[in-house]
């Protein structure tokens, strides 16, 4: 990146997201689709939500990290068809069981049966080491939210040697197969075990996998992996962590969908020699037992010795086409941007701008894909006060109709809940979500 600028989050009234309803408006009014008002599920202390919704009713489901008295805590909130919220409930079972970081949120699902799935990541303290480690815990509801069983923990090393296990996705298969993803350093903290370093360990990067040391960087240990692990009880155990691949950049999300014929994709950003820095997808077909080899999604070729912080995000239509939104940085195209595969060889189609400039710092775009066509919503944080913008892109991939307007804030996410999609997203502390679309 040859430009940087700090960036203030500062809170704000919900009257403000009534810029996004008019966008919105503009863009949908051809459509007939309409906005409904945003809806404030808490307005303070709270922040980095997701947001998934159940196809039978219509209802939303947003997940967030919240602090109670100084505990913090990974919160649900249900907001109904009619855009009425319910009281937000705690998730995790155990108080302070959770923590979260702008790529590493609470994670929601809702299975065919409208149980209702979160995953998060629990940081433990390791002395001598300047990042934490952590462990994948989640909780399922059967009865909409109101209640959440006590939390199992996802990674089948948990107990031994402290690693990092996050930067994790959630989806849920036609067959209410439950899938988690994330990224993995147990090895290379084996590694550094079996080194037996001195007291005061140099530190690692986030959660130990090194500063920028997908490849083993100076410290010539391995790097972290893309794991999956999966469920077919309904969330209340999980099997054999699968390596999917190695050499991964260590500080961007990983992203998880599962196609109408149960083939399962996940998507990364894979640090290639030269510290080239691009996103990939693999794909487990129906039955089989392992992810096929990563497919770069573009050969953007950036090359970045560093942390993003900024993932891709996927998702696969009513027709099994897959979609990926994603940054780069690369001189000359440096922004986010969308691509579309058509096929299980996954060659992707020549990829569509959602925002580039000179300079475009790493952001987040997050998408909702069905069989009446696909949306995003991403970050424009060019100025001080970021904003987010929606987009209906058509099946060609062009941007079909884009918000006139926008609103203040971060962190978005997108679900579609019947015919309508539910926007999330963080204004300062604040959470609010909106629906879009009529009924």
């Amino acid at each position: 990146m040859h430009r940087r600028r700090t960036t203030t989050w500062n809170p704000g009234g919900a009257a403000r997201a009534a810029l996004l309803l008019a966008g919105v408006a503009a863009c949908s009014s051809a459509s007939g689709e309409t906005p409904g008002p945003p809806v404030t599920l808490t307005e303070g202390g709270a922040g980095r939500p997701t947001v998934a919704a159940d196809a039978r009713d219509g209802a939303a489901y947003v997940a967030w990290v919240g602090d109670s008295a100084g505990v913090p805590g990974v919160y649900l909130a249900r907001v109904g068809a009619d855009g009425a919220p319910g009281a937000p409930v705690r998730v995790n079972d155990v108080p302070g069981d959770a923590s979260s970081h702008d790529q590493a949120p609470p994670q929601v699902a809702v299975g065919p049966a409208g149980e209702v799935y979160v995953a998060w990541q629990k940081s433990t303290p390791v002395p001598g080491r300047a990042f934490a480690a952590s462990d994948l815990r989640f909780a399922r509801s059967d009865d909409g939210g109101r209640t959440f069983s006590p939390a199992v923990t996802v990674n089948d090393d948990a107990g031994g040697l402290p690693s990092s296990h996050t930067f994790h996705d959630l989806a849920v298969a036609p067959d209410g197969t439950v899938y988690v993803s994330w990224l993995d350093s147990r090895e290379r903290d084996r590694a550094r075990a079996e080194r037996a370093p001195p007291e005061g360990d140099a530190p690692g990067g986030h959660g130990g996998h090194g500063a920028h040391g997908a490849r083993g960087g100076e410290e010539g240990l391995p790097g972290a992996d893309v794991r999956v692990a999966r469920s077919v009880d309904g969330g209340r155990s999980f099997g054999p962590n699968l390596v999917v691949d190695g050499g991964v950049c260590p500080c961007c999300r990983t992203s998880l969908a599962v196609g109408p014929d149960g083939a399962v994709y996940v998507a990364w950003r894979k640090v290639f020699e030269g510290d080239v820095r691009d996103v990939v997808i693999a794909r487990q077909a129906p039955g089989a037992d392992l992810f096929s080899a990563p497919v770069r999604v573009h050969a953007d070729g950036w090359v970045y010795p560093g942390c993003p912080h900024a993932g891709p995000s996927v998702a696969v239509d009513g027709a099994g086409r897959v979609h990926v939104a994603w940054y780069t940085g690369r001189e000359g195209r440096q922004g986010l941007w969308y691509a579309a595969a058509e096929g299980e060889a996954l060659r992707f189609g020549a990829p569509t701008a959602l925002l580039t400039a000179d300079w475009v710092p790493p952001s987040q775009a997050r998408l909702s894909a069905r069989d009446d066509g696909v949306w995003a919503a991403w970050e424009d944080r060019r100025k001080d006060e970021a904003k987010l913008v929606l987009g209906r892109l058509d099946p060609s991939g062009r941007i079909g109709g884009v918000a006139g307007g926008s609103v203040r804030g971060r962190l978005p996410d997108l679900a579609a809940a019947g015919p309508e999609r539910v926007l999330a997203w963080e204004d300062g502390g604040a959470v609010r979500v909106s629906r879009i679309g009529g009924r």
